[in-house]
């Protein structure tokens, strides 16, 4: 335990620094790592067996937190041809380490996000071309990710986009965090509205589907960090301005990568948990 708080340790203090006045910025640090699994849920809506994928790979203190809290979460009942029926689900969790003091850390399950088919099954083909990486924020070492939503037409075109949250992986100003927010999520944007999803969810007699789709700006990043600490400055959360969309879970769930449509996954109705 003491070597899984010393890598914690490590993440919050790891962040580039842009300004010299950031203590208000630096106790809002969080390390957190998001891991995929999957979870089974039988027809009453309890969990009847879940797996975390590539889990040797993953803290064994975190391992332990879900194996306290997953197995007594209990979800909506899924309702095929009006039976409520078992099912096998594609999961995301966020798991958060924010410190407590000289030598502590509150470490919880913040948000988790559950879905009938694997993220990115469906609207991956056609075009979806990366946003560009806005140049002040290379040559600044600016990192981040935006987590985007666009509102699409049943031809696949997408009518409108908004970023939910920006979180970035940097230590600046209150002010200086704001505008690389606003740089980031107006290049994430630009390139949203470009996409085009030929597929789309089964939605009878819906003219327009909503998905979440991450956008990550990372420099040196490249490798593979699934079941490590991340260190990042989180965003405020802010609600789509369209009615009726109906949002399960908090965008931090989501990996980096991936299409996932809303309103069409599972609804949790215990609370997560958290230590």
């Amino acid at each position: 335990m003491r070597i899984w708080f010393g890598c914690i340790l490590a993440m919050l203090v790891a962040l580039p620094a842009l300004a010299q006045e950031r203590g208000p910025v630096r106790d809002r640090v969080e390390a957190s790592m998001v891991l995929t699994g999957t979870i089974d849920i039988a027809a009453d809506g309890k969990v009847s067996g879940y797996a975390i994928d590539r889990a040797a790979e993953v803290p064994t203190g975190v391992l332990g937190l879900l194996a306290r809290f997953v197995p007594g979460w209990r979800f909506e009942p899924l309702m095929v041809d009006g039976q409520p029926t078992a099912k096998r689900a594609y999961m995301s969790v966020r798991v958060v380490a924010k410190r407590q003091g000289e030598d502590a850390f509150a470490v919880s399950i913040r948000n988790a996000s559950f879905h009938q088919q694997a993220p990115g099954q469906r609207g991956t083909k056609g075009n979806m071309r990366p946003p560009r990486y806005p140049h002040a924020a290379i040559r600044a070492g600016v990192s981040g990710t935006v987590y985007t939503i666009v509102r699409i037409d049943r031809d696949g075109r997408v009518l409108d986009a908004f970023a939910e949250q920006v979180d970035l992986r940097v230590l600046a100003s209150e002010y200086a965090l704001a505008r690389w927010r606003e740089l980031m999520a107006d290049a994430a944007l630009h390139a949203a509205r470009q996409w085009y999803f030929p597929e789309h969810p089964d939605a009878p007699g819906d003219d327009t589907w909503v998905a979440r789709v991450p956008v990550d700006f990372a420099i040196g990043r490249g490798e593979d960090r699934y079941g490590q600490w991340q260190a990042y400055v989180p965003g405020p959360w802010q609600p789509p301005p369209w009615t009726g969309v109906r949002l399960a879970g908090g965008p931090g769930a989501l990996p980096a990568s991936g299409i996932f449509p809303v309103g069409h996954d599972l609804q949790l109705l215990t609370p997560m948990g958290g230590q």
